[in-house]
C-alpha cells in the first residue's frame, strides 16, 4: 500500500513470522494460533491461524470489530486459556498455557478500594512469580518516585474513590509498568473515559512509553488511537478472527496530538476505516444468517 508516495508496509498473516523470524529476540511471538469454544453440540471458532510479533521495546496494536476475539487472544497470551493449535513464545521460550509472564491493564482500573494508591500500584510486584522480587522497602521507594513521575505523588496515600477516572487509569498503568514482566498487555484502557480525558491519557501514555520503552500489545477499537500510539497495527477480521492486514505505521516519533490533522495520517485513517466497515458488514451479515 502506498499513501501519496509515503510507503506503508502491509502484509498478510502468513508472511509475518518470515519477516520477523528471530523469535529469540522478540518479546512475543504468536505462531498460527487457533481456538474454538464449545457451544452446546457445536464448536464456535474464535481465532483462526493468528500470527503476530512484538519486538522488545515496540508498541503494537490490535484493531478489529467487537466480538472478534481480541480479549480471547490476550487470555491465551496470559496463559488463562490454551490454544487448540499453535504456540506462543516470549524471548524465545515456549510459554503456551503458562501464567505469570505478562503484566496486564484491563479496561477498568480495577483498583482495590481498601488499598491506597501506593499499595495498589505495588500489587503487580507483590504477586509476581519467582525469587527475584525487589525488596519491599526499595519497591515502595521506587513506587513513590514513579507516582511523582505520573503526577500522583500527592495521592500516594489516598484511596481510589477520591481519584478521578484519569487518575485511576494512571495508577492502573503504573501498576502494570511496575510489574517485573517485560510484556504489557493493555486491553482498551481508555474506552470508558470521556473524549477529552481520553485524549489527555493518550498523550500521557505516549510520553510514558517514550521514556521507558516497554514492550506493549494494545487493544483498541479506535483507528486514530492505534495510529497515534503504535509502531505496528494488526487488523483483525470478524470472527473467527484472522489477520487481514499488518500496517507498519510510518510516522516518526515522538508524536504529538496534532499529527491527527496531518494529511497522510487522515488518508491512512480513512483507508483503515473502510476496511473495518467492510468487516463490520460481514459480521452483521453472518449474525443475520445465523452462521456465528
Amino acid at each position: 500500500m502506498s499513501l501519496n508516495g509515503l510507503p506503508v508496509e502491509s502484509r498478510q498473516n502468513g508472511k509475518e513470522n518470515n519477516r520477523r523470524g528471530d523469535r529469540e529476540k522478540a518479546a512475543l511471538n504468536v505462531e498460527q494460533v487457533s481456538v474454538a469454544f464449545r457451544q452446546r453440540k457445536t464448536l464456535l471458532p474464535v481465532l483462526k491461524d493468528i500470527s503476530l510479533t512484538v519486538e522488545r521495546g515496540e508498541f503494537v496494536s490490535l484493531l478489529g470489530p467487537s466480538g472478534s476475539g481480541k480479549s480471547t487472544l490476550f487470555h491465551l497470551i496470559g496463559g488463562l486459556l490454551a490454544p487448540d493449535q499453535g504456540r506462543i513464545y516470549m524471548d524465545g521460550e515456549d510459554v503456551t498455557g503458562t501464567r505469570g509472564r505478562i503484566s496486564y491493564m484491563p479496561q477498568q482500573p480495577a483498583l482495590f478500594p481498601w488499598r491506597t494508591t501506593l499499595d495498589n500500584v505495588l500489587l503487580g510486584q507483590e504477586n509476581a512469580p519467582g525469587p527475584d522480587k525487589e525488596p519491599r522497602r526499595e519497591a515502595r521507594e521506587e513506587a513513590r518516585r514513579r507516582l511523582d513521575e505520573v503526577g500522583l505523588g500527592k495521592f500516594a496515600d489516598a484511596y481510589p474513590h477520591t481519584l478521578s477516572g484519569g487518575m485511576q487509569q494512571r495508577a492502573a498503568f503504573l501498576r502494570a509498568m511496575l510489574s517485573p514482566q517485560e510484556l504489557m498487555l493493555l486491553d482498551e484502557p481508555f474506552s470508558a473515559l470521556d473524549e477529552l480525558t481520553r485524549s489527555d491519557m493518550q498523550q500521557w501514555l505516549l510520553q510514558m512509553w517514550e521514556r521507558h520503552r516497554r514492550s506493549v500489545l494494545f487493544i483498541t477499537h479506535s483507528i486514530e488511537e492505534a495510529l497515534l500510539l503504535s509502531d505496528r497495527i494488526y487488523v483483525l477480521s470478524a470472527r473467527p478472527a484472522s489477520v487481514l492486514q499488518v500496517v507498519d505505521v510510518p510516522f516518526a516519533r515522538p508524536r504529538r496530538e496534532d499529527l491527527a490533522a496531518d494529511k497522510d495520517f487522515v488518508e491512512l485513517k480513512h483507508e483503515l476505516s473502510r476496511r473495518m466497515r467492510e468487516e463490520k458488514a460481514k459480521n452483521t451479515a453472518a449474525w443475520a444468517g445465523g452462521t456465528v
